[in-house]
């Protein structure tokens, strides 16, 4: 069983500066409560960069561990990237889709799927009975992820 959602928003400016920010992985840190991202050793900026991103509440940490698969940046002001991207963690697996699109008039539609599947079987027993609610969480947390980076995103911050 896996906990899916889809964040959206829709930001001004060019689709390739908003890929390249969304896709430089330790410039989430900011715009992430609680959580730092950092590049693990090797590929930068494609399939094969590996990054983490190690959340703390209190005494407790997560460390979410991740590999770009795929990598296609926008060709021009007017083009679409996409980025596949999947969770290697010994506590969540599945995978990250990150979709960004010129909207016109100077808009970046911007699409960040999740598909989180959580290991061992006993927490994903307990993740099973709150997927709804944790798709729900991730929905809203993850816009607000968005709206914390926009003045960077649309190249203002």
């Amino acid at each position: 069983m896996s906990i899916d959602f889809t964040a959206r928003a829709e930001l001004t400016g060019d689709v390739r500066h908003v890929f390249a920010v969304l896709t430089d992985w330790p410039r989430q840190s900011p715009w992430v409560p609680a959580t730092v991202v950092e590049r693990l050793p090797g590929p930068v900026g494609g399939p094969g960069e590996r990054f983490t991103a190690l959340s703390r509440l209190g005494p407790w940490r997560l460390d979410d561990r991740m590999e770009v698969l795929s990598w296609q940046a926008p060709a021009d002001a007017g083009g679409t990237g996409r980025v596949h991207v999947v969770k290697t963690g010994p506590v969540l697996g599945g995978s990250v889709r990150i979709l960004v699109a010129a909207a016109g008039g100077g808009r970046v539609r911007v699409e960040w799927s999740e598909q989180v599947v959580v290991h061992p079987r006993g927490l994903a027993v307990l993740a099973a009975l709150g997927a709804p609610v944790a798709a729900l969480g991730g929905r809203l947390g993850f816009e607000a992820v968005l709206r914390r980076g926009r003045r960077e995103l649309e190249g203002r911050g």
